[in-house]
């Protein structure tokens, strides 16, 4: 520590700089924290010249919805709002939002993370099936634990050879409706 051999540190002042110290680490550590892509992987550009469907991450000024997203991102085109699929897929996300209190973009991109990350284990599930069912166990609504959590709780989950079904009603078990 540079201040080490000053004579205004003793014992007894090192202890406030210490905590003074940590904490300005742990808020730059936090303030580095984001829930968007990095700036190398998203462009506006990629949406104009791949379609607003085909981006990896759902930006928050897209043109179009979440749920359209979702369903949309390995098809030629995005599918219209009326599409029963992206309505399904929207009341999903709507509840999901209420219930862990996160946007609807933010849960989707948490579903494509997820899939993401079970592909590079072997495991072939995708964003809409994840989002299907974490928003199925049936918490309480505005539960402390985020999307973000319960998703990578299920992914540790299914990495530890836990099947879809046995995770789920691990998940349901400890976060679903206590009534």
């Amino acid at each position: 520590m540079l201040l080490q051999n000053h004579p205004a540190v003793s014992g007894a002042n090192r202890l406030p700089l210490l905590a003074i110290a940590l904490c300005c680490m742990l808020g730059l550590g936090l303030a580095s924290c984001s829930d968007e892509a990095p700036r190398s992987e998203r462009t506006q550009s990629d949406a104009d010249t791949i379609g607003p469907h085909k981006v990896k991450w759902l930006e928050l000024a897209s043109p179009i919805s979440p749920a359209q997203w979702l369903v949309s991102r390995n098809e030629d085109r995005p599918r219209p709002t009326s599409d029963p699929e992206v309505r399904r897929v929207g009341e999903l996300l709507a509840t999901a939002h209420k219930r862990y209190r996160e946007s609807e973009r933010m849960i989707a991109n948490r579903s494509v993370q997820v899939e993401a990350m079970l592909q590079q284990i072997g495991l072939d599930e995708s964003a809409v099936a994840v989002l299907d069912g974490l928003t199925g166990i049936g918490g309480e609504v505005g539960q402390a634990e985020g999307y973000g959590s319960i998703s990578q709780y299920y992914f540790n989950l299914r990495a530890a050879s836990v099947s879809r079904t046995e995770a789920l009603a691990t998940l349901k078990a400890r976060y679903g409706s206590k009534s």
